[in-house]
């Protein structure tokens, strides 16, 4: 949000739990850390949709509202995103790392790489691998202003419903195809999750508290995050018990990744989109509630200014830095990772101030009252 009024830093919070999710879950600490995407999908719905349900009311053309809405959030994701892709560039014109970058740079430049998943010929790489979900994120910025300002509100309700009920039913119908393709467990799984259309459910899930007005009509939204938190766990542990494959119950939490005999492709997502979504408006309704308070720590609040930062950076970081001094074990993947974090942190936080911030700040040449990443 533009205006320090309208800013809700608990937010901030959030991101920050969900990038030290996901780079926990990269260093092998916890087998559910990739969960922490889910998080960012579902608050960029709530983000996102807010920005343009303002937007909507607008007397603009809607050729100026879509330039609008597309400039700010260029210069808000594409800066630091690009020159790290340059930077490699011309690493590999000098040693030829990472291998089969010039194949994927053209995917990676058009934020397409999530949809060469599906490819045989598909390989993970450390230095932009996770760059996948930035991909399914730019394709819902392209598409999503359309839904918003040509449909009325009452249209966009129905529409939110149908894609929180057929999404989960895309993701079971996708996997029977894969399947039938004689694609393995973990590989059905992994090109699921790539898969753009697979998360329509999280960044609809998001909408719903600013498009049904959810913060004035749930009286207890805390009772709302305590039922939902208590759904994914009692989900989680049942599939636990019926699926262990070995992983600690603190590890997994019953969310192991890559999983699929008992469709957890298909209620893993619902499940973390409700929690998700339940916890964001627990946090913009009740700024006296103690997961508030938590969620608003300086450090918390730090980290997630420069989340993004620490996403496009901490998993090359962690390979080609922190590895290569110390290789990790069971034995110190704890206390490295700990040495880690703030490394990372500190690297993000020179990119903030010296490339998204001067960036940033041409957005003020237009207005909006809603506040981005």
């Amino acid at each position: 949000m533009s205006t320090q009024s309208n800013y809700i830093r608990s937010l901030d919070g959030v991101r920050a739990i969900a990038i030290l999710l996901v780079m926990a879950f990269h260093f092998g600490i916890i087998r559910f850390g990739w969960m922490g995407v889910q998080l960012f999908f579902v608050l960029s719905g709530f983000l996102i949709s807010s920005i343009l349900l303002k937007e909507k009311e607008s007397p603009l053309p809607l050729s100026a509202r879509l330039k609008k809405f597309w400039i700010r959030r260029s210069l808000r994701i594409f800066p630091p995103y690009y020159i790290y892709l340059l930077v490699f560039v011309v690493i590999y014109s000098w040693i030829a790392f990472p291998e089969g970058y010039p194949h994927d740079l053209p995917y990676l430049f058009t934020y397409t790489f999530n949809l060469t998943r599906i490819s045989n010929a598909w390989h993970e790489s450390p230095v932009y691998t996770h760059f996948w979900s930035l991909c399914v994120e730019e394709q819902f910025y392209l598409f999503f202003p359309f839904v918003i300002f040509l449909l009325s509100r009452k249209t966009l309700r129905v529409v939110l419903v149908v894609v929180l009920l057929v999404t989960p039913v895309f993701r079971w119908l996708f996997g029977q195809y894969l399947v039938m393709r004689g694609l393995p467990s973990f590989q059905v799984f992994d090109v699921i999750y790539w898969f753009p259309l697979s998360h329509l459910d999280a960044f609809f899930t998001g909408t719903a508290i600013g498009l049904f007005r959810l913060k004035d009509r749930v009286r207890q939204p805390l009772l709302l995050f305590i039922a939902a938190l208590a759904i994914t766990l009692a989900a989680g542990l049942t599939n636990y018990w019926y699926e262990n494959h070995g992983h600690t119950l603190f590890t997994s939490m019953g969310y192991n990744f890559g999983d699929t005999n008992s469709y957890q492709h298909i209620w893993y997502y619902t499940a973390l989109n409700f929690c998700a979504g339940a916890l964001i408006l627990l946090l913009v309704s009740s700024p006296q509630a103690l997961i508030t308070k938590i969620l608003e720590n300086n450090i918390l609040v730090a980290i997630g200014k420069v989340s993004y930062g620490m996403y496009i950076y901490h998993w090359v970081i962690q390979t080609q830095i922190i590895s290569a001094w110390i290789p990790v074990d069971d034995h110190n993947k704890y206390w490295l990772f700990l040495a880690d974090v703030p490394v990372v942190f500190g690297i993000s936080w020179l990119s903030f101030h010296l490339i998204e911030k001067r960036f940033t700040q041409l957005k003020n040449k237009t207005t909006l009252s809603v506040r981005y990443r």
